[in-house]
């Protein structure tokens, strides 16, 4: 990505960007290259670019689908031209792609046991796992785990170059400028960059990216004083949590030093006033991968760009479609620095 914006600012020496569409587009090649082993410039995989436009494509329609006024695919699912194009055209193509990748990987698992260490590779080699259930795991990932990545980087550039918060801007600069990114392993990420793990969670705490999330009871049981009966679905809300003000000091402000303080809670009474993961054995499966480019792709921009951005000095615009959508707020100018 860095590669191509030195190539589109090569010119006038800056160049004009969709941060939140530049952020998607990084975060589903992340997504690929972790959970499929693909990368499309050197992938031994024939369908590799295919597979990563049909996921675009995919990804695009659900959200077009979801927005839908009037829903017509909850009406009459036919009348729906995005419906029709999820479920018809996409994935169909999406899964018989997914399903040569899975017989690709196989086979390659057999001639070279334990060469790859992308998801799918690992899955493959498991024969005890059948392609519907590595297609189930690949499917949740892949969904889950590219456009939410991608509002949290595309929020927290934006928020620190709000003007008030310049000097967490100067103080992440920084610590991107003082660490070597490049040569930071997995599980010296946040030790390492302590200011920008704080950026991650407290963009997290207040633009968490799904607002709300549901969880069926399985079995009846009293909690407090109501009774929850089995299959009752209850909600929770990430959202609501993060700007709780009995639960946050000042809890509609950007402020990293909550973090820096108390990097367990964030100064509040509980982990459970931060939930934009979920917790416990239903939690998110990519947590780590998520917090892991939120905080290097951070890092990365600021200590390779500078950034100016067309909304300078106004709050960050958002809605919540099925996930967080920036739409076109974060559109910008990047220099290299």
């Amino acid at each position: 990505m860095a590669e191509r914006w030195r190539g589109k600012c090569a010119e006038e020496g800056s160049a004009a960007l969709d941060l939140y569409a530049e952020m998607r587009a990084l975060t589903l090649a992340v997504v690929l290259r972790v959970t499929f082993g693909l990368d499309q410039r050197t992938s031994d995989f024939a369908g590799a670019a295919e597979l990563s436009t049909i996921i675009g494509q995919y990804l695009e329609a659900i959200v077009a689908t979801a927005n839908e006024v009037p829903p017509l695919w909850q009406v009459y699912p036919p009348l729906s031209r995005n419906y029709v194009r999820v479920t018809e055209e996409l994935l169909p193509r999406l899964r018989a792609l997914v399903s040569e990748l899975i017989g690709f990987r196989r086979a390659e698992a057999e001639l070279r046991p334990g060469g790859s260490a992308d998801l799918l590779s690992v899955l493959a080699a498991d024969a005890t796992l059948t392609d519907d259930d590595i297609q189930y795991v690949l499917f949740d990932l892949v969904i889950a785990g590219s456009d939410t990545t991608a509002s949290t980087l595309a929020a927290a550039l934006f928020l620190l170059h709000v003007p008030k918060h310049a000097a967490a801007l100067e103080r992440a600069r920084a610590e991107a400028d003082a660490v070597d990114l490049d040569a930071l392993t997995l599980d010296a990420v946040r030790s390492s960059l302590p200011v920008h793990a704080a950026i991650a969670r407290e963009t997290l705490r207040l633009y968490p990216p799904v607002p709300f999330v549901g969880r069926t009871a399985a079995r009846g049981e009293a909690v407090g004083d109501a009774d929850i009966p089995k299959d009752a679905v209850l909600c929770f809300s990430p959202y609501f949590l993060g700007r709780d003000p009995s639960r946050w000091a000042d809890p509609d402000a950007f402020d990293i030093e909550r973090w820096l303080a108390d990097p367990a809670t964030g100064g509040a009474p509980s982990s459970f006033s931060w939930l934009p993961f979920g917790a416990g054995p239903r939690g998110c499966l990519g947590t780590r991968l998520g917090l892991t480019e939120a905080i290097l792709g951070v890092a990365r921009v600021l200590r390779d760009f500078d950034v100016a951005f067309d909304r300078a000095g106004e709050d960050l615009a958002y809605k919540y479609d099925l996930t967080l959508n920036l739409g076109d707020s974060t559109t910008c100018r990047v220099t290299p620095r």
